[in-house]
């Protein structure tokens, strides 16, 4: 391996949980490098009362394994003498075992440091997720044994040889980028580009900006039919199975009259599906959401800085080398993140953002809530950026009424606003105290609706008066300053009324606090149906269940398309345990319920698993959509994840990639969340009239998701026995019936459903066959 000439400790720790003092160390693993050669290793287990048992999967560490062992503090001097003081801390995301080690008493937080995760993002900016595993993988790093500390430590130290090797290939200019930076950032950073060798390489390296890249969807195979010409004109299209429908859409409004804006759910992943021959026509122009644009002025003030962080400092580095544009046009990564958002990203009045908008095409793509901004801007400015006459066209219409929620809603991230307080004593006090206020309204609730009473006590008051007050005397990045405005909106009481304001705890353990719109029908009626030709893409079949976008008053006109090639339908009787205890070819990808069932499976079934060579991917435990995603794609076939409905709708994979789609409850909402419940009480019938339809909208979602990226023998099995024993049941089975090849089509609209007493095994046969469906 190829070392800088630094004296390093690489470490590594198990632990029974995330968060220092509630959680313990169970395993603490070290070696010690120096003149590029390993010259200690260390590795020691600890008694814990007992062990979470996904922490035990997760670890192959029992509870009863630590029987005996040494407490850590007992250990503390022996794991001290073999860290040298003049030596630099290194560690896949370090800063988590510096965390866990200083609640057990040793504190490294003062000491130089690395971290070998954010180093990789530099420099192999191909790759799709940076978790140690993923790397593991695709690098072929020694991670032996895996799941423990010292084989952690192996394939770190291993890891940072790699990185150093891709420094190595710098050129004199960019080594000068980064020796400008990292003079200016954390001493370990700077102490590792100090020891580079002078470059002396002409060429750029063959990584920079190799960015992922996704292949194009297919050429347009449907007929669309004409596009709304006029305004006061509602056209819902009812939309097919096939992934490339929206394509044809796109050359359908090309060569109509006027400007034509596209609205999709997730532009991005749109855009990356994108054929070469639309990417690059003059007739469409991509408008991106503010947020995913660089301010370039305020990159500018933050390479400035006197002093960077150590996020702040890789960050400042990437848009050097890189120069982006756009977040998608380099790796952002861990901390980055919240530096962009709060500190470097757009606002709707940045130069970068209103470019977009100049000398338009024909066709406009944009996001799904960028565009219902737009709409509501236009209602006041001089010179709206949409035209009066321009026509709109919203692909995944049956999203509309959560994205338009969202977008006229405001919001406040207290880990965004914990980015931009780094260089604002006065921020951080206030957010300490906002912190404070959040524990005590949510009583340790995911999430928790405010009331008047609130937002009204003493605490509530004050945070709005030093809120107001910070606002006056200080200037912000305006990415955060936005967020503070919403945060003030929030806070009064005078907006409750129409709305809905509520806290919500996120997976990365800080907070949210969020405002809506009570409803959106009636803007929507007035901002977009009345002034612009608006054409709804629709799942087939839902008209008749829009009334939380299209008000009764307003009338429509249906368009039906021809179906897409269908997806073969059959009822097997059975259940999940044969596809979880000896999965079939291909990879499958189970929708659960919830995270309590999919941690429940990781527990039960990933050892069996591992032990066959066979991977599982489980949201919550696999970390996030980057790293899942990267995980799944990278694993050999066999191979599982389990995920929620409501995350796989979202997903985005190569075509081809998955053989199997199980779904093991139907996907409806919560009842219990606090803007759907309010919405449902206002029918007769909440479940029949509200929640139900969205059912069904939500499993056309799923399988039109499944369409663009599942094999030509794919199998979609559905396992929630309320098909069979609940009234509904045979209103699901009727609606799915439209995307069946089976033959008996018919009898399965009428609600006649044909039980096959027979194991997912049997249903699926190795080597491929016909797709099939299968519910009961």
């Amino acid at each position: 391996m190829k070392l800088p000439s630094l004296p390093l400790v690489v470490l590594d720790t198990e632990t029974t949980g995330l968060v220092p003092r509630v959680h313990h160390v169970i395993e603490y693993a070290a070696m010690r490098v120096e003149n590029g050669e390993v010259t200690d290793s260390y590795e020691q287990l600890f008694y814990a009362e007992e062990i979470p048992p996904h922490v035990e999967v997760l670890t192959r560490i029992r509870t009863i394994d630590l029987t005996g062992k040494p407490a850590f503090a007992s250990k503390l001097a022996e794991i001290t003498s073999r860290i040298p003081e003049d030596t630099i801390i290194v560690g896949q995301n370090i800063s988590f075992d510096i965390g866990m080690l200083k609640g057990e008493g040793l504190d490294l937080s003062e000491r130089p440091w690395i971290d070998t995760s954010m180093l990789a993002s530099l420099v192999f900016p191909e790759l799709e997720s940076y978790s140690l595993q993923y790397l593991s993988t695709v690098l072929n790093l020694n991670h032996s044994p895996k799941h423990r500390a010292l084989g952690d430590v192996r394939a770190t130290l291993e890891l940072l040889s790699r990185c150093w090797e891709r420094l190595l290939e710098l050129t004199p200019a960019m080594q000068k980028q980064a020796l400008d930076v990292m003079g200016k950032s954390t001493e370990g950073y700077r102490r590792l580009f100090e020891v580079l060798p002078k470059a002396t390489k002409k060429k750029a390296p063959a990584w920079l900006k190799q960015l992922p890249t996704e292949p194009p969807l297919p050429l347009p195979q449907t007929t669309v039919p004409e596009l709304a010409a006029k305004p006061g004109d509602i056209q819902l299209i009812e939309e097919s199975l096939d992934p490339s429908f929206v394509l044809e859409t796109v050359e359908k409004a090309i060569i109509a009259k006027g400007t034509h804006w596209i609205a999709v759910k997730n532009l991005d992943a749109f855009v990356r599906r994108l054929p070469e021959k639309l990417l690059r026509s003059k007739d469409v122009r991509i408008a991106y959401h503010f947020s995913q644009l660089l301010d370039e002025e305020a990159a500018k003030r933050l390479g400035k800085a006197e002093a960077f962080t150590a996020d702040e400092a890789t960050l400042a580095l990437k848009l050097a080398w890189y120069e982006p544009r756009h977040r998608n046009d380099f790796p952002l990564h861990g901390g980055e993140d919240a530096i962009w958002r709060g500190s470097i990203a757009c606002t709707g009045e940045s130069e970068a953002f209103k470019k977009q908008f100049e000398d338009l095409p024909s066709v406009v793509l944009i996001d799904h809530r960028q565009l219902l901004r737009l709409l509501e801007e236009a209602d006041s400015a001089e010179a709206p950026m949409i035209g009066k006459d321009d026509a709109v066209i919203i692909d995944d219409a049956s999203m509309l009424e959560d994205t338009a929620t969202k977008a006229y809603g405001w919001y406040a991230y207290t880990k965004d606003l914990r980015a931009a307080g780094e260089h604002s004593m006065e921020l951080t006090r206030f957010l300490d105290l906002l912190q404070l206020w959040i524990e005590k309204t949510r009583q340790g609730q995911d999430t928790r609706t405010l009331n008047e009473a609130d937002l009204k006590t003493p605490e509530a008051k004050g945070l709005r008066e030093r809120l107001a007050e910070i606002c006056k005397t200080e200037t912000f990045p305006p990415q955060t300053s936005v967020q503070l405005e919403g945060l003030e909106k929030i806070l009064d009481p005078a907006n409750l009324p129409e709305r809905f304001a509520w806290i919500e705890q996120r997976m990365d353990g800080f907070q949210s606090l969020q405002s809506v719109p009570e409803s959106v029908a009636v803007t929507l009626r007035d901002l977009l149906y009345l002034r612009h030709p608006t054409t709804l893409l629709i799942p087939p079949g839902q008209s008749e269940t829009l009334n939380e976008i299209v008000p009764d008053s307003l009338a429509v006109k249906v368009e039906e398309t021809a179906p897409a090639a269908p997806i073969a339908l059959s009822f097997p009787i059975s259940t999940l345990e044969p596809i979880l205890t000896s999965p079939p070819p291909g990879k499958s990808i189970v929708l659960m319920s919830g995270k309590g069932p999919i941690e429940n499976a990781y527990v039960r079934y990933t050892e069996r698993l591992e032990a066959q060579g066979i991977t599982l991917v489980c949201q919550g435990v696999s970390g996030g959509m980057g790293r899942m995603r990267a995980e799944f794609l990278a694993a050999p076939a066999p191979a599982l994840w389990l995920i929620t409905p409501w995350l796989f709708e979202g997903l985005e994979l190569p075509p081809d990639t998955v053989q199997r789609l199980v779904i093991t409850h139907l996907p409806f909402d919560y009842y219990s969340h606090p803007i759907l419940s309010r919405r449902a009480a206002r029918y007769r019938d909440g479940f029949k009239d509200y929640f139900f339809p969205r059912l069904l909208q939500r499993l056309f979602r799923l399988l039109r998701t499944f369409a663009r990226f599942k094999t030509t023998d794919a199998d979609v099995l559905t396992i929630d026995e309320r098909i069979r024993t609940k009234g509904y049941g045979k209103d699901v089975i009727a609606y799915l019936s439209r995307f069946s090849a089976k033959s008996d089509e018919k009898e399965m609209g009428n609600g006649k459903l044909k039980m096959e007493n027979a194991s997912l095994k049997k249903v699926t046969k190795k080597g491929g066959g016909k797709g099939q469906m299968s519910m009961f």
